[in-house]
Protein backbone atom coordinates (compact mmCIF):
# COMPACT_ATOMS: atom_id res chain seq x y z
CA UNK A 1 0.00 0.00 0.00
CA UNK A 2 1.47 2.96 -0.84
CA UNK A 3 1.52 5.70 2.28
CA UNK A 4 3.63 8.73 0.35
CA UNK A 5 1.18 11.75 -0.23
CA UNK A 6 1.36 14.54 -3.26
CA UNK A 7 1.89 18.04 -2.92
CA UNK A 8 0.15 19.49 -6.28
CA UNK A 9 1.38 22.64 -7.82
CA UNK A 10 -0.36 24.18 -10.63
CA UNK A 11 2.63 26.91 -12.08
CA UNK A 12 1.77 29.81 -14.34
CA UNK A 13 3.97 32.67 -14.28
CA UNK A 14 5.59 34.89 -16.52
CA UNK A 15 9.24 34.53 -15.31
CA UNK A 16 10.21 37.30 -13.62
CA UNK A 17 13.00 37.39 -11.32
CA UNK A 18 10.30 37.89 -8.60
CA UNK A 19 8.08 35.43 -9.37
CA UNK A 20 10.60 32.69 -9.68
CA UNK A 21 11.96 33.01 -6.21
CA UNK A 22 8.38 32.56 -4.85
CA UNK A 23 8.45 29.14 -6.82
CA UNK A 24 11.96 28.33 -5.27
CA UNK A 25 10.87 29.11 -2.20
CA UNK A 26 7.65 27.39 -2.31
CA UNK A 27 9.61 24.02 -3.44
CA UNK A 28 12.09 24.48 -0.17
CA UNK A 29 9.42 24.68 2.07
CA UNK A 30 8.06 21.36 1.02
CA UNK A 31 11.55 19.86 0.70
CA UNK A 32 12.21 20.90 4.36
CA UNK A 33 9.24 19.01 5.51
CA UNK A 34 9.62 17.38 8.62
CA UNK A 35 8.07 14.19 7.29
CA UNK A 36 9.98 13.27 4.86
CA UNK A 37 7.63 10.91 2.77
CA UNK A 38 5.66 13.21 -0.30
CA UNK A 39 6.21 13.15 -3.49
CA UNK A 40 5.90 16.85 -5.49
CA UNK A 41 3.17 16.86 -8.47
CA UNK A 42 3.51 20.58 -10.30
CA UNK A 43 1.97 21.21 -13.27
CA UNK A 44 3.42 23.37 -15.39
CA UNK A 45 0.13 25.45 -17.05
CA UNK A 46 1.94 26.26 -20.48
CA UNK A 47 3.92 29.07 -18.87
CA UNK A 48 5.89 29.08 -21.78
CA UNK A 49 9.17 30.54 -20.66
CA UNK A 50 13.08 29.79 -20.80
CA UNK A 51 13.06 30.97 -16.90
CA UNK A 52 10.25 28.70 -15.71
CA UNK A 53 11.75 25.95 -17.76
CA UNK A 54 15.59 26.35 -16.46
CA UNK A 55 13.75 26.50 -13.08
CA UNK A 56 12.09 23.44 -13.57
CA UNK A 57 15.24 21.86 -14.72
CA UNK A 58 16.77 22.97 -11.51
CA UNK A 59 13.60 21.31 -9.43
CA UNK A 60 14.52 18.16 -11.03
CA UNK A 61 17.85 17.96 -10.35
CA UNK A 62 16.88 18.95 -6.72
CA UNK A 63 14.81 16.81 -5.63
CA UNK A 64 15.30 14.16 -8.42
CA UNK A 65 12.65 10.96 -8.07
CA UNK A 66 10.62 13.37 -5.65
CA UNK A 67 9.08 15.43 -8.16
CA UNK A 68 7.07 14.98 -11.27
CA UNK A 69 6.31 17.79 -13.66
CA UNK A 70 3.52 17.50 -15.78
CA UNK A 71 4.36 19.95 -18.88
CA UNK A 72 0.83 21.23 -20.63
CA UNK A 73 1.12 22.53 -24.31
CA UNK A 74 -2.20 24.86 -23.53
CA UNK A 75 -3.19 26.97 -20.94
CA UNK A 76 -6.14 25.37 -18.96
CA UNK A 77 -6.57 27.51 -15.41
CA UNK A 78 -5.93 26.54 -12.13
CA UNK A 79 -8.50 24.12 -11.57
CA UNK A 80 -8.12 21.57 -14.25
CA UNK A 81 -4.51 21.82 -13.80
CA UNK A 82 -5.22 20.77 -10.08
CA UNK A 83 -7.02 18.14 -11.87
CA UNK A 84 -4.27 16.92 -13.97
CA UNK A 85 -2.38 16.53 -11.15
CA UNK A 86 -4.63 14.88 -8.80
CA UNK A 87 -5.77 12.06 -11.48
CA UNK A 88 -2.05 11.09 -11.47
CA UNK A 89 -1.88 11.24 -7.58
CA UNK A 90 -4.73 8.60 -8.12
CA UNK A 91 -2.99 6.44 -10.34
CA UNK A 92 0.01 6.10 -8.33
CA UNK A 93 -2.31 5.49 -4.87
CA UNK A 94 -0.69 8.92 -3.12
CA UNK A 95 -3.75 8.62 0.03
CA UNK A 96 -4.24 12.18 0.02
CA UNK A 97 -2.79 15.19 -1.36
CA UNK A 98 -1.67 18.87 -0.39
CA UNK A 99 -2.77 21.61 -2.27
CA UNK A 100 0.01 23.64 -2.83
CA UNK A 101 0.17 27.20 -4.66
CA UNK A 102 3.38 28.42 -6.43
CA UNK A 103 4.20 31.46 -4.11
CA UNK A 104 3.00 30.48 -0.95
CA UNK A 105 4.53 28.79 1.99
CA UNK A 106 3.89 25.71 3.80
CA UNK A 107 4.67 25.17 7.53
CA UNK A 108 7.64 22.92 8.34
CA UNK A 109 5.06 20.41 10.09
CA UNK A 110 2.54 20.76 7.21
CA UNK A 111 2.59 17.40 5.76
CA UNK A 112 2.93 15.51 9.70
CA UNK A 113 0.42 16.94 11.43
CA UNK A 114 -1.89 16.66 7.98
CA UNK A 115 -0.49 13.07 8.30
CA UNK A 116 -2.32 13.13 11.78
CA UNK A 117 -5.33 14.02 11.13
CA UNK A 118 -6.06 11.52 8.52
CA UNK A 119 -4.27 8.92 10.58
CA UNK A 120 -6.34 9.53 13.67
CA UNK A 121 -9.87 9.48 12.21
CA UNK A 122 -11.06 7.61 9.22
CA UNK A 123 -14.09 9.94 8.53
CA UNK A 124 -12.00 12.93 8.25
CA UNK A 125 -11.63 13.36 4.46
CA UNK A 126 -10.44 17.47 4.53
CA UNK A 127 -7.79 18.98 6.68
CA UNK A 128 -6.99 22.34 6.83
CA UNK A 129 -5.36 25.28 9.03
CA UNK A 130 -5.16 28.93 9.22
CA UNK A 131 -2.72 30.57 7.45
CA UNK A 132 0.06 34.11 8.15
CA UNK A 133 -0.38 36.48 5.08
CA UNK A 134 3.22 37.94 3.90
CA UNK A 135 3.68 39.95 1.12
CA UNK A 136 6.33 39.36 -1.74
CA UNK A 137 9.38 40.26 0.43
CA UNK A 138 8.17 37.61 2.98
CA UNK A 139 7.56 40.28 5.24
CA UNK A 140 4.26 40.00 7.13
CA UNK A 141 1.19 42.32 6.05
CA UNK A 142 0.07 44.40 8.93
CA UNK A 143 -3.86 43.51 10.02
CA UNK A 144 -4.97 47.41 8.36
CA UNK A 145 -3.58 46.51 4.96
CA UNK A 146 -5.05 43.28 4.59
CA UNK A 147 -8.62 43.27 2.49
CA UNK A 148 -11.86 42.76 4.24
CA UNK A 149 -12.28 39.36 2.30
CA UNK A 150 -9.04 37.76 3.85
CA UNK A 151 -9.63 39.23 7.15
CA UNK A 152 -13.56 37.81 7.53
CA UNK A 153 -11.37 34.42 6.47
CA UNK A 154 -9.49 35.04 9.39
CA UNK A 155 -11.34 36.36 11.93
CA UNK A 156 -13.67 32.70 10.76
CA UNK A 157 -10.79 30.99 12.37
CA UNK A 158 -10.57 32.41 15.29
CA UNK A 159 -14.21 31.07 16.69
CA UNK A 160 -17.19 28.70 15.04
CA UNK A 161 -14.73 27.12 13.17
CA UNK A 162 -16.38 24.95 10.93
CA UNK A 163 -15.17 21.56 11.60
CA UNK A 164 -16.79 17.70 11.72
CA UNK A 165 -19.86 16.54 9.86
CA UNK A 166 -22.16 18.44 6.83
CA UNK A 167 -19.13 20.77 6.50
CA UNK A 168 -21.01 22.41 3.44
CA UNK A 169 -23.67 23.71 5.50
CA UNK A 170 -21.54 25.46 8.26
CA UNK A 171 -18.68 26.31 4.81
CA UNK A 172 -22.30 27.94 2.95
CA UNK A 173 -24.19 29.82 5.73
CA UNK A 174 -21.81 30.94 7.97
CA UNK A 175 -17.99 31.42 6.26
CA UNK A 176 -18.86 31.10 2.65
CA UNK A 177 -15.01 30.79 2.44
CA UNK A 178 -13.03 29.29 5.44
CA UNK A 179 -9.97 27.28 4.00
CA UNK A 180 -7.46 29.05 1.63
CA UNK A 181 -6.30 26.24 -1.05
CA UNK A 182 -2.85 26.29 0.13
CA UNK A 183 -3.99 25.45 3.42
CA UNK A 184 -6.33 22.44 2.08
CA UNK A 185 -5.81 19.11 2.07
CA UNK A 186 -8.07 16.51 1.21
CA UNK A 187 -8.47 12.50 0.44
CA UNK A 188 -7.24 11.69 -2.72
CA UNK A 189 -10.14 9.15 -3.65
CA UNK A 190 -12.17 12.73 -3.22
CA UNK A 191 -10.77 14.94 -4.60
CA UNK A 192 -10.65 12.85 -8.27
CA UNK A 193 -14.26 12.23 -7.62
CA UNK A 194 -15.70 15.74 -6.99
CA UNK A 195 -12.74 17.60 -9.00
CA UNK A 196 -12.78 21.66 -9.83
CA UNK A 197 -14.67 23.02 -11.89
CA UNK A 198 -13.83 24.74 -14.96
CA UNK A 199 -14.28 27.91 -13.68
CA UNK A 200 -10.66 30.10 -12.67
CA UNK A 201 -12.75 32.13 -10.26
CA UNK A 202 -13.85 30.69 -6.80
CA UNK A 203 -13.10 26.76 -8.15
CA UNK A 204 -12.10 25.80 -4.93
CA UNK A 205 -15.19 27.05 -2.92
CA UNK A 206 -16.91 25.56 -5.63
CA UNK A 207 -14.78 22.18 -4.49
CA UNK A 208 -15.11 22.34 -0.62
CA UNK A 209 -18.65 22.95 -0.86
CA UNK A 210 -19.37 19.38 -2.40
CA UNK A 211 -16.77 17.71 -0.19
CA UNK A 212 -18.55 19.09 2.72
CA UNK A 213 -21.37 17.28 1.51
CA UNK A 214 -20.01 13.88 1.84
CA UNK A 215 -20.20 11.27 4.58
CA UNK A 216 -16.83 12.73 6.81
CA UNK A 217 -15.49 15.19 8.27
CA UNK A 218 -13.50 18.74 7.60
CA UNK A 219 -11.09 18.79 10.65
CA UNK A 220 -9.09 22.19 11.42
CA UNK A 221 -5.26 22.42 12.38
CA UNK A 222 -5.30 25.17 15.33
CA UNK A 223 -0.87 24.61 16.48
CA UNK A 224 0.44 25.75 12.82
CA UNK A 225 -0.25 28.10 10.17
CA UNK A 226 0.70 27.86 6.84
CA UNK A 227 1.82 31.33 4.81
CA UNK A 228 -0.34 33.19 2.18
CA UNK A 229 1.69 35.15 -0.36
CA UNK A 230 -0.39 38.37 -1.44
CA UNK A 231 1.46 41.15 -3.33
CA UNK A 232 1.32 45.23 -2.12
CA UNK A 233 -1.84 46.86 -3.71
CA UNK A 234 -3.16 43.20 -4.46
CA UNK A 235 -6.16 41.99 -2.82
CA UNK A 236 -5.26 38.56 -4.26
CA UNK A 237 -4.07 36.68 -7.23
CA UNK A 238 -7.49 35.77 -8.75
CA UNK A 239 -8.84 39.59 -8.06
CA UNK A 240 -6.27 41.14 -9.78
CA UNK A 241 -6.42 39.46 -13.04
CA UNK A 242 -10.55 39.67 -13.66
CA UNK A 243 -12.59 42.77 -12.89
CA UNK A 244 -15.67 41.08 -12.77
CA UNK A 245 -14.76 38.89 -10.16
CA UNK A 246 -17.30 39.15 -7.34
CA UNK A 247 -19.89 38.81 -10.31
CA UNK A 248 -18.67 35.16 -11.23
CA UNK A 249 -17.78 34.11 -7.80
CA UNK A 250 -21.65 35.04 -6.82
CA UNK A 251 -22.63 32.65 -9.74
CA UNK A 252 -19.97 29.61 -9.49
CA UNK A 253 -20.39 29.75 -5.74
CA UNK A 254 -23.90 29.52 -6.10
CA UNK A 255 -23.73 26.22 -8.48
CA UNK A 256 -21.50 24.91 -6.13
CA UNK A 257 -24.00 24.85 -3.43
CA UNK A 258 -26.10 23.31 -5.72
CA UNK A 259 -24.53 20.55 -6.68
CA UNK A 260 -23.54 20.02 -2.74
CA UNK A 261 -27.04 19.87 -1.79
CA UNK A 262 -28.11 17.34 -4.59
CA UNK A 263 -25.05 15.37 -2.86
CA UNK A 264 -26.24 15.86 0.48
CA UNK A 265 -29.68 14.88 -0.63
CA UNK A 266 -28.21 11.78 -2.41
CA UNK A 267 -26.22 10.73 0.70
CA UNK A 268 -29.66 11.28 3.46
CA UNK A 269 -27.79 13.61 5.45
CA UNK A 270 -30.21 16.39 4.29
CA UNK A 271 -34.18 15.69 3.99
CA UNK A 272 -35.55 18.02 0.54
CA UNK A 273 -37.46 20.08 3.35
CA UNK A 274 -34.34 21.39 5.02
CA UNK A 275 -32.92 22.72 1.50
CA UNK A 276 -34.96 26.15 1.18
CA UNK A 277 -34.22 27.01 4.86
CA UNK A 278 -30.34 26.26 4.27
CA UNK A 279 -30.22 27.63 0.59
CA UNK A 280 -31.29 31.26 2.19
CA UNK A 281 -29.24 31.56 4.55
CA UNK A 282 -26.41 30.19 2.05
CA UNK A 283 -27.84 33.83 -0.22
CA UNK A 284 -27.56 36.06 3.11
CA UNK A 285 -24.05 34.88 4.05
CA UNK A 286 -23.05 35.34 0.22
CA UNK A 287 -24.82 38.58 -0.26
CA UNK A 288 -22.59 39.66 2.64
CA UNK A 289 -19.08 38.36 0.83
CA UNK A 290 -20.20 41.12 -1.81
CA UNK A 291 -20.39 43.84 0.55
CA UNK A 292 -16.76 42.91 1.66
CA UNK A 293 -15.89 42.89 -2.20
CA UNK A 294 -17.54 46.04 -2.25
CA UNK A 295 -20.13 44.49 -5.30
CA UNK A 296 -23.24 45.56 -3.60
CA UNK A 297 -25.14 45.08 -7.09
CA UNK A 298 -24.28 41.61 -6.56
CA UNK A 299 -25.70 41.10 -3.09
CA UNK A 300 -28.64 43.21 -4.08
CA UNK A 301 -29.69 40.58 -6.08
CA UNK A 302 -29.29 37.90 -3.43
CA UNK A 303 -31.07 39.59 -1.12
CA UNK A 304 -33.78 40.17 -3.72
CA UNK A 305 -33.59 35.95 -4.17
CA UNK A 306 -33.44 35.08 -0.30
CA UNK A 307 -36.76 38.07 -0.02
CA UNK A 308 -38.29 36.08 -2.14
CA UNK A 309 -38.35 33.03 -0.11
CA UNK A 310 -39.56 34.48 2.97
CA UNK A 311 -39.27 38.11 4.02
CA UNK A 312 -38.94 37.26 7.71
CA UNK A 313 -36.04 34.54 7.46
CA UNK A 314 -34.43 37.17 5.21
CA UNK A 315 -34.48 39.47 8.29
CA UNK A 316 -33.73 36.91 10.87
CA UNK A 317 -30.70 35.74 8.71
CA UNK A 318 -29.34 39.09 8.11
CA UNK A 319 -29.74 40.11 12.15
CA UNK A 320 -27.54 36.87 12.80
CA UNK A 321 -25.01 37.77 10.95
CA UNK A 322 -21.30 37.53 12.41
CA UNK A 323 -20.19 40.89 11.37
CA UNK A 324 -20.11 45.29 11.97
CA UNK A 325 -23.53 46.88 12.06
CA UNK A 326 -22.86 48.99 9.25
CA UNK A 327 -22.29 45.56 6.66
CA UNK A 328 -26.26 44.49 8.01
CA UNK A 329 -27.37 48.04 8.15
CA UNK A 330 -26.81 47.67 4.09
CA UNK A 331 -28.46 44.05 3.69
CA UNK A 332 -31.41 45.79 5.20
CA UNK A 333 -31.97 48.60 3.03
CA UNK A 334 -31.54 46.09 -0.03
CA UNK A 335 -34.55 44.37 0.87
CA UNK A 336 -36.87 45.54 -1.53
CA UNK A 337 -39.96 47.78 -0.74
CA UNK A 338 -43.47 46.09 -0.42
Amino acid sequence: MNNTPAFIMPVKISGNELELRHLMMSVECIKNQTDSDWILIMVDDFSNNENVSAAFDEIETRLKERVHIIRLEKNVGTGMARNIAISYANNIGAPFVLYNDSDDLPHPRWLETVREKFGSDDKVNVVYSSFDVIDENDDPVPWDSICMSVKDILIGHQKDISEGENAWISLSTRKNYTNLTSCTAVRTWLAFREPFPLQTISEDTHAWFRYGAYPGKFAYIRDIKNRYRICSGIESRSRSQNADFYKIKSRVDQEGFEQAAQIALRFRSVSPQEIPKIRLAFLIRLALSMLYGEYEEGAAELIDLAFGMSKEQTLKHIESLDCDAVYKSKLKQMIPLQ
